[in-house]
């Protein structure tokens, strides 16, 4: 199932707390695979990515990524290793 972040959460991601409600929305979705796709986000802040990849670790989804910005593609990398060492 393929989701429109930007269109769903708006183009700015600044709080943990949507990265949490986000993960929480899909795992009550039957679909067991997910697409994010990130094309219409222009921003979002280390503590939202850090929750996201969080969050998404203790799911039993398969989500993934894709269009992610040069800005949004640094923060969630950078978060991504912070929490994936």
């Amino acid at each position: 199932m393929l989701i429109n972040i930007g269109a769903e959460f708006g183009t700015h991601l600044e709080t943990s707390e949507i990265a949490i409600e986000l993960i929480d929305i899909l795992n009550k979705i039957p679909e067991k695979e997910f697409i994010l796709d990130f094309k219409d986000v222009v921003f979002i802040t280390m503590n939202f990515a850090q929750a996201y990849y969080t969050a998404k670790l203790d799911s039993d989804k398969r989500i993934s990524e894709i269009n992610f910005s040069d800005n949004v593609k640094m923060t969630m990398g950078s978060a991504d290793e912070a929490v994936n060492p």
